[in-house]
């Protein structure tokens, strides 16, 4: 791939000259929770309590909120970084005042921050430090995400390497400190096997993997104070027996699950992940969810039983005080294509057929709305 190097200081100009995109009114139908200041927001730092996560205020933290995915793809031009951080804030304005959340997750392509080397592109991070300070200066809790599903080398990187480890040794220097960023230490680790390889690490293919708790474990060495989620195995999908494998000696740590696999239902969400909550063990939350639809090309996203099965699993997650973050604002999942404050419904002709660009983005937004009375 090429790399950018371009200065830090030509980025900055054109991002400045960056104007956000503005969003639409509201579909009158809705739950209009698109006033910013009625929207509720918290700040770190941030502990853990059993389940709970609590700010030095003794407020609870339970994450709601979009995922961001503009720089999780990598970029080859200056005028595409550019758009990709003028994309990702009108995404970060919308999840702000239109959709009242609390919390927006900001995916990072490793391969685009960090060289092979651990060498740091100065002008992609001057983009990450754009968009954090964007949705910092809305209020919001921000969540930087080390993702190399989109790098060239993928398949060689789906549990952390060396690359990840330079990945938070810089972005721990200018946010190891700041009591509202979030690190979320790798998106949906692939290639573990075991919890015991998923926690320790080692040699697999030639190749030398960092376990989760070396990852956070270097995290702490460097200064990093921050609130860490940390992901399961099978990309996410199971914290099944993370907490016979828990981290140690890193906290504040909150465990973060992705899409589960099985039967749509609370015996079975407790035993993938839920137990953690309801036997108050650890914190825990739905970091990325997108089975409430099938448009925008996430063909993998559907639940045949989504009318039915996603009240179920909104009420689930409220029951239980755990989080969620939906992933993304791409027409036919979340919102519809007329823009980000018309959010999809499921209507009565529901099935996952491509192309019906129906969804639970009413129903989600609706839940983010009730987080906030």
């Amino acid at each position: 791939m090429t790399r950018l190097i371009l200065g830090t200081a030509t980025l900055l100009a054109i991002l400045a000259a960056v104007v956000v995109v503005r969003i639409s009114s509201a579909h009158p139908a809705d739950v209009h929770p698109a006033h910013a200041g009625s929207c509720q927001r918290i700040a770190g730092p941030f502990h853990t309590r059993g389940a709970a996560v609590l700010n030095a205020a003794g407020q609870r933290y339970i994450p709601y909120g979009i995922n961001v995915v503009g720089l999780a793809h990598p970029v080859t031009a200056q005028r595409d970084l550019a758009g990709t951080v003028s994309n990702d804030q009108a995404v970060i304005q919308a999840a702000a005042t239109l959709w009242c959340s609390n919390t927006v997750r900001l995916q990072i392509a490793e391969d685009s921050l960090a060289a092979p080397g651990g060498r740091i592109n100065r002008t992609v991070l001057a983009a990450v430090r754009s968009e954090v300070k964007y949705a910092r200066q809305l209020g919001l809790v921000v969540v930087l995400n080390a993702q190399s599903q989109n790098d060239p080398d993928a398949d060689q990187e789906s549990m952390p390497t060396h690359r990840t480890i330079a990945f938070w040794q810089s972005l721990t220097h200018y946010y190891g400190k700041d009591p509202s960023v979030v690190f979320d230490l790798y998106n949906e680790p692939g290639k573990a096997g075991s919890w015991a390889f998923w926690r320790n690490g080692g040699w697999r293919d030639g190749i030398h993997f960092y376990g989760m708790q070396q990852v956070a474990s270097s995290i702490r060495r460097h200064g990093g104070r921050n609130l860490l989620w940390v992901e399961g195995l099978g990309k996410g999908t199971s914290l099944d027996q993370a907490w016979a494998y828990r981290l140690r000696g890193v906290d504040p740590l909150m465990y973060s699950e992705h899409r589960p696999n099985g039967p749509h239902t609370a015996k079975n969400w407790d035993r993938v992940f839920g137990y953690l909550a309801a036997r108050n063990l650890a914190p825990v939350l739905e970091g990325e969810w997108a089975n409430y639809a099938r448009g925008g090309g996430a063909w993998w996203a559907c639940w045949p039983d989504a009318p039915r099965a996603v009240p179920r699993w909104l009420n689930y997650l409220a029951s239980r005080h755990m989080g969620l973050v939906v992933t993304g604002m791409a027409p036919g999942q979340l919102v519809q294509p007329a823009g980000m404050d018309n959010p999809t419904r499921i209507k009565p002709n529901w099935s996952c057929t491509t192309g019906l660009n129906q969804g639970a983005g009413n129903q989600i937004r609706n839940w983010f709305s009730r987080q906030n009375t």
